[in-house]
C-alpha cells in the first residue's frame, strides 16, 4: 500500500452489522494485523490468526447496534484507521464509557487520522450525555503527549500490565477525559 495524505481520509461511524460487508471486514483484520506486526500491545499476540482478528470484529460490530460506538478512518473503502467508544452498563457507571482501539495503519501515521478519530469518539460520548472517558495504553508514543494534547489526563500506570505482540510485558498508562 501506498502512503496516504492528510486529505485521502473520511471518518465514518458504523451503526449496524449490515454496514459490514466482506470488504469491509478484510480491511478491519488487515488493520489489527498490521498492528500486531509493529508490535502494539492491541490484545493479540503474534501466534493470533485471521479468524481471532474476524471475530473479534463481529463481535464488537454486533455491539454497534447499541450505544457503542465504531469510528473508522477510511479511504476508499480501506480502514486506515479505528476507535471504540464502550458504554459501560452497569447502573453506576452509566455516565462512563470506555475509549478503545485507537488504531492507525502504519502507512497512514502521522496525517491527523488519529486526531480525528479521538475527536469524533469524544463528541459521540459528549452527545450520548457521558461525563466521562477512559483508557489505558501501552503504546508509548501516545502515552509521551498524545493523549494529553488532546485533553487527556494520566491516572497512573501499572508496571508489566500488558504483553506486546512479541510477548515482553509493558507498563500501561491509564488516562481519563471529563465530557462536562
Amino acid at each position: 500500500m501506498e502512503k496516504i495524505t492528510s486529505s485521502d481520509y473520511q471518518i465514518m461511524q458504523i451503526k449496524s452489522a449490515s454496514e459490514a460487508d466482506s470488504e469491509l471486514m478484510k480491511s478491519l483484520v488487515q488493520l489489527l494485523k498490521d498492528a500486531v506486526a509493529k508490535n502494539y500491545s492491541v490484545g493479540f499476540m503474534k501466534d493470533s490468526t485471521e479468524a481471532d482478528f474476524e471475530k473479534f470484529w463481529i463481535d464488537e460490530i454486533a455491539q454497534c447496534e447499541s450505544e457503542n460506538g465504531l469510528f473508522l478512518a477510511m479511504v476508499d473503502r480501506t480502514v486506515m484507521g479505528c476507535v471504540i467508544v464502550t458504554r459501560e452498563s452497569r447502573a453506576n457507571g452509566r455516565h462512563r464509557a470506555e475509549f478503545r482501539k485507537l488504531l492507525v495503519h502504519s502507512i497512514a501515521q502521522k496525517q491527523g487520522i488519529g486526531a480525528a478519530l479521538e475527536k469524533a469518539a469524544t463528541s459521540y460520548a459528549y452527545q450520548l450525555g457521558l461525563k466521562l472517558l477512559y483508557l489505558d495504553s501501552a503504546t508509548a508514543f501516545l502515552v509521551e503527549g498524545v493523549y494529553e494534547k488532546w485533553g487527556w489526563k494520566k491516572s497512573g500506570q501499572i508496571p508489566k500490565f500488558a504483553q506486546n505482540p512479541d510477548g515482553s510485558l509493558v507498563s500501561t498508562w491509564f488516562f481519563y477525559k471529563l465530557l462536562d
